[in-house]
């Protein structure tokens, strides 16, 4: 594996670690400092990252995730109402997103989506909310797919 490979796949791994414990706003500006480090030596101060506003327009919708290790991972790799825990709720809030991908169907006033987006809730927690819930299409146009 050459350098610039091993770099990247340890920079992956941090970067989930790390929003695990700080969310994705975090882990990104530390990730990016620990690759700039990596490739230059020089130790760089950590950049914001701008998030994507979203709508939730219903109320008292659960925001879930899952607890460190395995059923945080669990949760990350297909959201759902089963491999993640209610960890908050949103009403009829704008909060910012991360990013979005398929899971679980959720169907509720007439519509239906597999898409969830992971968002901060108001009270700081980030987790994953089904786009049933946000103002826009089944598939937001305006939030990144994740990448985890």
């Amino acid at each position: 594996m050459n350098v610039s490979k091993a770099v990247r796949a340890l920079t992956t791994a941090f970067l989930v670690a790390a929003a695990a414990v700080t969310g994705p706003a975090a882990a990104t500006a530390i990730a990016q400092s620990a690759v700039t480090e990596a490739a230059t030596g020089q130790r760089t101060q950590a950049v914001a990252v701008d998030f994507t506003q979203v709508h939730v327009w219903a109320t008292g919708v659960n925001v879930r995730n899952g607890a460190s290790g395995p059923a945080f991972e669990q949760c990350k790799n297909f959201p759902s109402r089963l491999n993640c825990q209610v960890v908050a709720t949103v009403s009829q809030a704008t909060v910012p997103a991360y990013c979005q991908k398929s899971g679980e169907l959720v169907s509720d006033s007439g519509y239906s989506s597999r898409w969830w987006t992971y968002l901060k809730s108001p009270s700081e927690q980030w987790g994953w909310v089904n786009n049933v819930y946000i103002t826009g299409d089944e598939h937001l146009a305006h939030v990144s797919d994740c990448e985890f």
